[in-house]
């Protein structure tokens, strides 16, 4: 089945139909976009923030953690973003990680990075539903505000 168009031009199309099912879906690594990742830790009814995670890239270079930064946020954190007690780790060795390997990503200061990851939570944690355990991703595009396609990934609720 052969094309009228120029050889040139069909790759041309292509590219521009592969790039607008792409744009529609979080993709990792290299997606423009972020995945606001939620777990219930063991025995527990409610979700709680494992991370907010811009899929372009992680580990990048940027400010050390600093917990100073978020004495304004800081009980809002130990009740929404707490470590898990079966992972054995203390709260703010779990937003250090957080931080130094995604935040540092984002484009934002500490400060606000964990203030967003904590207004979204807030907002779409009901998109989680009553999962009993495991993980819930919620997926939106760069600007942190228009919802994506989470890539289907075992276990998730998308």
């Amino acid at each position: 089945m052969a094309s009228s168009l120029p050889r040139c031009l069909q790759l041309c199309l292509l590219c521009v139909a592969v790039r607008s099912v792409e744009s529609a879906k979080c993709v990792y690594p290299g997606g423009e976009c972020y995945e606001l990742r939620l777990q219930k830790c063991k025995d527990s009814a409610n979700w709680t923030i494992h991370g907010l995670w811009p899929e372009w890239d992680n580990g990048c270079p940027g400010p050390k953690f600093d917990v100073s930064a978020l004495t304004s946020i800081r009980s809002e954190m130990e009740a929404k973003w707490i470590s898990c007690p079966e992972f054995g780790e203390a709260n703010e060795v779990f937003w250090q990680h957080e931080w130094e390997k995604h935040g540092t990503c984002s484009r934002m200061d500490e400060a606000s990075f964990f203030k967003k990851a904590l207004q979204l939570y807030d907002q779409y944690k009901v998109k989680c539903g009553k999962k009993k355990e495991g993980d819930c991703a919620i997926c939106f595009n760069e600007d942190l505000v228009t919802l994506e396609t989470c890539p289907p990934i075992l276990g998730l609720v998308v």
